[in-house]
């Protein structure tokens, strides 16, 4: 009998002290304005791409491109940001991220003679390939860093993609102005890594 009492004190100690640091916890994460559990093992505040930003160095499949500039479009709410990248050479190059579902992440690469593609049906045919067109619209954008763009200003849009899931994209930045045509290729934020501004791999700049 005083082995079992023994036992049941035991393990209402062993209860009351998981509930006081369970308690105590939960205070510590409030403090901190943490809600819900931590995930020790989880990304950063800004996730996978966290320090992306104007000045930062994003290295990919070998190549190192430095930030340029930045324009943020916001459509109704819906919102993507597109990077301007320097990877020398002169091909305009820009990175597209969209975290409205997920992590959608692409790189593009501006056609430097378009010729009349443009964006008017379901489909394009662009170097033997046929695309259909995925979306459209208008997004209000705000620019820094050097892009080639006005501080702010109106954008139209048009998105394509072909079977084997290569990208086609259409921008304007005036209602009656030219098409801008780049082609992308969608790739995984993890394959990514993000310097920020004043750091490289190999450390401070």
């Amino acid at each position: 009998m005083t082995t079992i009492l023994v036992l049941v004190v035991v393990v209402l100690l062993i209860a009351a002290a998981a509930v006081w640091w369970t308690r105590r916890s939960a205070a510590e994460r409030a403090d901190r304005g943490i809600e819900g559990p931590v995930d020790p093992l989880a990304d950063g505040p800004g996730g996978p791409l966290e320090g992306l930003g104007v000045g930062a160095v994003v290295s990919h499949g070998g190549h190192d491109y430095v930030v340029r500039g930045e324009v943020r479009f916001d459509e109704d709410g819906y919102v993507w940001t597109e990077y301007h990248l320097d990877a020398g050479g002169g091909v305009r190059t820009w990175l597209s991220v969209d975290l409205s579902d997920g992590t959608e992440v692409a790189f593009w690469q501006a056609l430097e003679a378009p010729g009349d593609l443009s964006p008017d049906g379901g489909t394009v045919t662009h170097d033997g390939v046929t695309y259909r067109k995925v979306e459209s619209g208008r997004a209000s954008f705000t620019s820094t860093g050097t892009t080639g763009l006005p501080a702010s200003g109106r954008s139209w849009y048009a998105d394509y993609e072909s079977d084997d899931d290569r990208l086609l994209g259409f921008e304007r930045w005036s209602q009656d102005g030219s098409w801008e045509v780049s082609t992308g290729t969608e790739v995984e934020a993890h394959l990514l890594e993000v310097y920020p501004a004043g750091r490289t791999a190999g450390g401070t700049l």
